[in-house]
Parts: structure tokens; C-alpha cells; sequence
């Protein structure tokens, strides 16, 4: 708004309507000192440098009597203005809130995580304009990243992207104590209303899947140089009635039969490509490896038994 101010022509225009919204518009970003809002308008061109700080009031004074709720300001508000409740604040009915959820629901389905970021970031911005508290909470409700530390994520998404080593201290799921672990942190995943970074653990020379919610603290990171080898699971297999939509990225159909495709996936680890076959059901068929097929069979094997008790 105000680097529009700066090309118009303010003589054809009411310079105390003119203060009143700049002076609302900096109010909606944070608090303000009287001091703060005069340099920001001498630098604008909106006030002259001899003009008196008493115009400022009067024109603070404009925006009280058309229903602003503006706090003085006093040393409880480190001598800035604050900005309460006021006639353009924003607000939300229930069906819009059902609206939102609704599309942003379906977006989440494809949304990488840094655009989750960016949603949960931008819902938080318009939330600063609500002043009716029920209708802030049920926006801010909306985001799946409402209770995570959203500057970890934002960390480790880094990490991730630059294949870095990170020593962390991880909660154990059972006994609740903490150990220090190495992991190269490979990528972060959204399942089942939880993050996971999946990595491979130098301690243990194994691929690992971390809760994001266990990691209690990041001691420190580096690259990788070469030290720790990435390492995943492929899998070849036959699969019918299947449309490429429906395949994750690390899966490639190689080959054309008929109806049916072979894919290639490349998985984290042996325990997620099981779970990957179990999931296709019936329509699948693990080619190869020859080890992982007899795995997966034993493991439907033991599920049948399960249900026939």
C-alpha cells in the first residue's frame, strides 16, 4: 500500500483518510510507537518533517471513532499502539471453515511438505485478523502441522535435501529414555497423521524411520562427504488394474502385459516394501527378489493363520 502512495498524486486525495488506513494497515503487522509510524510516513512522503506528532493522534483518533479498538500506549505495551478488534477484522462462519477443510483435505493428498508448510504459515497469517476467537482456533484447526514444531520440520526438510548427518537424541517408543543417534537424514514423510524421517542409522548400519514427534533434540549436523552409504530395498513385481496415478514416485512400470505392468520400486527399507505389496493385495506379484517373494508369502501365511482363529 505504501509504495503505491509513493507514485499517487496526493493532492487529489484526503491526506487524514489517507493516514488513518496507513496507520490501520501498520497496525495490522504488530505494534507501533508513535515514533515508528512519523518515520515510516516522512519516508513515504505522507507527513512533512516539521509536521506536529499531535496530527498523528487526531488521525489515530479518526480510526476510534470509526469503531478501531486501539490501545494507548503505555510502558505495558512498550510505548507502541496496539491494535484490538475493528470493523475490517476478518471472520469465518462454520460452513466456511467445512469449506476450507474440505479443499484443503484434498490438496494435502499430493502437497509436498514444504507446501503444507506454506498453508499452515499462510492460515496463521490470516488468523492475525481474527478477533473472534472461536472462529481463529477452528482456522488455525484446519492445518495438519497445528501440533508441530514447525521450525524442525522446516530444519530437517534441509537436511533431507542436502543428504546431511544429524546427531540427535531420539525417545525410545517403550521405555521412554532417550538415546543419541546418527542418522543421514534421507527424507520426511507424512503417514497416518504422522511424520517420519526416514534416514540410515550410522550407529547401527541400518536403514531407520523416525517418529518426528520422539526427536527431543538436535545436537548437531554435517554433511555427509561420503562417510555413510545410502541404501534401499528394490523390488520387481506384477501388478493388474492399475493406472499410473496410482503408483508413488519411486515405482516405474518397466513393461506392458497385457493388462497387467511390471514396476520396479525402490523402498526405504525390506519392512515398507512388504507393506507396499500388502497394500496392492490380490493384483500383486512379487517377482523378484526370490528371498523377498518367500517373505512375503510366509507373512500372508502367518496373516491367514491370524484370521482363522
Amino acid at each position: 500500500m505504501l509504495k503505491s502512495i509513493e507514485n499517487a498524486d496526493l493532492s487529489q486525495i484526503s491526506l487524514t483518510g489517507l493516514r488513518a488506513l496507513a496507520i490501520l494497515g501498520l497496525l495490522m503487522g504488530r505494534d507501533r510507537s508513535l515514533e515508528e509510524i512519523r518515520e515510516i510516513f516522512i519516508k513515504n512522503s505522507i507527513l512533512e518533517k516539521g509536521s506536529s506528532n499531535d496530527i498523528l493522534r487526531i488521525d489515530m483518533n479518526t480510526l476510534k471513532a470509526m469503531g478501531c479498538d486501539i490501545s494507548r500506549a503505555s510502558q505495558k505495551t512498550d510505548y507502541k499502539y496496539r491494535l484490538g478488534n475493528h470493523p475490517f477484522a476478518l471472520d469465518f462462519k462454520e460452513e466456511q471453515i467445512a469449506a476450507l477443510k474440505k479443499v484443503y483435505k484434498k490438496v494435502c493428498e499430493k502437497a509436498s511438505l514444504n507446501k503444507l508448510i506454506e498453508y499452515h504459515k499462510f492460515f496463521k497469517r490470516i488468523s492475525n485478523h481474527i478477533y473472534n476467537e472461536n472462529s481463529k482456533q477452528a482456522l488455525l484447526g484446519i492445518s495438519i502441522l497445528k501440533s508441530h514444531n514447525i521450525e524442525l520440520l522446516e530444519e530437517l526438510t534441509r537436511d533431507c535435501e542436502e543428504k546431511r548427518i544429524v546427531t540427535l537424541y531420539y525417545e525410545r517408543p517403550t521405555s521412554r529414555t532417550e538415546i543419541k543417534k546418527e542418522v543421514l537424514a534421507q527424507k520426511l514423510e507424512y503417514k497416518n497423521d504422522k511424520f517420519y524421517l526416514y534416514g540410515y542409522d550410522a550407529n547401527i548400519n541400518e536403514p531407520t524411520v523416525l517418529n518426528i514427534k520422539r526427536v527431543k533434540k538436535i545436537v548437531s549436523r554435517r554433511k555427509n562427504n561420503g562417510n555413510i552409504q545410502e541404501k534401499t530395498f528394490k523390488v520387481k513385481f506384477l501388478l493388474k488394474n492399475v493406472s499410473a496415478s496410482f503408483l508413488e514416485e519411486n515405482e516405474i512400470i518397466t513393461e506392458l502385459i497385457g493388462d497387467k505392468c511390471v514396476i520396479e520400486g525402490t523402498y526405504h527399507n525390506e519392512f515398507l516394501a512388504i507393506q507396499r505389496m500388502l497394500f496392492f493385495g490380490p493384483d500383486c506379484t512379487v517377482l523378484e527378489p526370490k528371498e523377498f517373494r518367500e517373505e512375503v508369502v510366509t507373512k500372508l501365511k502367518e496373516m491367514r493363520r491370524m484370521y482363522e482363529k
